[in-house]
């Protein structure tokens, strides 16, 4: 009995010893740190779209040729072809607005964070007509000589 007790005695002294929550608590402040960060580029990525700047958009984008963006399960493979493809959709449009109703961060170590985002949003094209639609999107950042970019971004526009 006396060698049960102390076994008891010793792994209860173990439990209560054992920091509580491992690097995942000493992430934590980096964590808000990054996901602050992610957001705040998210939103000049939105700014970009807004002003109907392809360009300026894809300056957040880093040059991959592994699916630089899907969009509504159109993959292109390359940077360049999205931009060239979001370049000719954007003729005609004379203004974007989004309207996030959700923006999640994931960080997933200190140089990886995804974006999971739902909203909507409105174009009106250059003779007046206006179209609105909801919108859901996922982005991968990496971050790369000390800025936070996208590496893949996926969006589409689900049923209401």
């Amino acid at each position: 009995m006396k060698g049960w007790k102390r076994a008891t005695v010793i792994v209860g002294f173990l439990v209560v010893a054992a920091p509580s929550g491992g690097s995942e608590t000493a992430l934590q402040p980096d964590t808000r740190a990054i996901e602050a960060t992610v957001l705040a580029v998210h939103a000049d990525m939105t700014r970009a779209g807004e002003a109907v700047d392809a360009d300026r958009l894809f300056s957040f984008m880093l040059d991959t040729d592994r699916g630089s963006v899907i969009q509504n399960g159109e993959m292109f493979a390359t940077r360049r072809e999205a931009l060239e493809r979001v370049r000719a959709n954007l003729n005609g449009v004379g203004r974007v607005q989004y309207r996030w109703t959700r923006e999640l961060v994931s960080v997933l170590s200190p140089e990886v964070a995804v974006l999971n985002a739902e909203g909507e949003s409105t174009v009106t094209l250059s003779s007046g007509d206006t179209f609105t639609a909801p919108l859901a999107q996922s982005v991968v950042f990496v971050l790369r000589g000390g800025a936070w970019k996208a590496i893949h971004a996926h969006q589409s526009s689900p049923r209401r």
